[in-house]
């Protein structure tokens, strides 16, 4: 660019970049019908070995073959064994269906204008409402679920026992009662199932319990139905079976000359029409000295409602699927 004078002008050059040839195009080879196109091979890909060191970009990664031990034969899971048989060896209904107790009902005997058996300063309904109150505080703390019949001293009918423990859905249910009898020197546990009673002794316990059940004569061909379709003997024959065990386990180390009385069949009215297992436990005889000097005590009664919770987890327990057995 330079200018020019006369007048001004301005000129400038425009000059074309010089630029290389662009190469000549080879003819399109179309391929003919006859010869198909020729595909060049696929290249393999290269996979680093993983006996050498293998390249990763920013060093390298040395990699070692492990030899891995052979798989041997898949074993299959073992067999899961069945609970415990009943006491008399044979598997009960509820043992069949695997059922289990999540659910207790206890039952502290009389109260209200029924004060149950008296004896030397001891009052039965009394003593068994403050043996129930301690079971339900150990049951609660171990996770089971509790129902009391009455928790002040109001007197129930019989059948309304029971009958709050088929409301409530009760998988167990316990009476708790004391003993008494006309002679000073009966002492002792024993704990009963219903079936009819096949001792004197079981027949008269019952006379005495039953007292205050209002029923008149017309209703004895249902109660004898009930008792003779009871379908849960064996389970409440076993649950009372731990029960008077773990009663004079506990207590024999307290009162030494406590006499296991045994367990005991009879037709307890309050346990008639129970659709769980039920037992009626005796605990101690308010009529006799020794006992009844216990009995007053918290110390004695905390011993029994820890046999009585005893009872209630180890029966709980047996009814529970067993661990693996080996597979054979």
């Amino acid at each position: 660019m330079y200018p020019l004078y006369g007048p001004y002008r301005l000129v400038i050059d425009c000059v074309r970049p010089l630029t290389a040839a662009a190469p000549a195009k080879e003819p399109l080879q179309i391929p003919s019908a006859k010869e198909p196109p020729q595909i060049p091979p696929a290249k393999e890909p290269q996979i680093p070995s993983m006996k050498g060191p293998v390249s990763t970009g920013t060093g390298e990664l040395k990699a070692k073959v492990v030899d891995l031990p052979p798989v041997g034969p898949v074993v299959p899971p073992a067999p899961m064994a069945p609970p415990p048989k009943n006491l008399n060896g044979g598997f009960s209904i509820a043992r069949q269906l695997g059922l289990g107790i999540s659910r207790v009902v206890i039952d502290a005997g009389h109260g209200g204008h029924d004060p149950g058996a008296l004896g030397k300063g001891v009052t039965e309904a009394e003593l068994v409402l403050d043996v129930a109150l301690r079971l339900e505080t150990l049951l609660q703390n171990a996770g089971v679920e509790v129902v009391l019949t009455r928790r002040t001293d109001e007197f129930l009918q019989l059948q309304e026992r029971t009958a709050i423990a088929n409301r409530e859905g009760a998988d167990l249910f316990l009476s708790i009662h004391a003993n008494a009898s006309a002679n000073a020197q009966a002492r002792g546990i024993e704990t009963y199932f219903l079936n009819f009673a096949n001792t004197m002794s079981a027949a008269a316990v019952a006379a005495r319990e039953n007292a205050a059940s209002g029923q008149a004569m017309g209703a004895l061909p249902d109660i004898v139905k009930s008792i003779a379709l009871n379908n849960k003997l064996d389970e409440s024959r076993d649950f009372a079976t731990q029960v008077q065990k773990a009663m004079v386990e506990r207590l024999r180390p307290t009162n030494r000359t406590v006499k296991d009385l045994g367990v005991k069949q009879a037709p307890f009215v309050v346990l008639i029409g129970a659709a769980m297992p039920s037992v009626l436990a005796e605990i101690s005889f308010v009529t006799n000295a020794q006992e009844a000097r216990l009995l007053k005590g918290g110390p004695y009664r905390q011993r029994i409602a820890d046999a009585l919770f005893a009872a209630i987890r180890k029966y709980q327990g047996s009814l529970r699927t067993a661990t693996a057995v080996a597979h054979q």
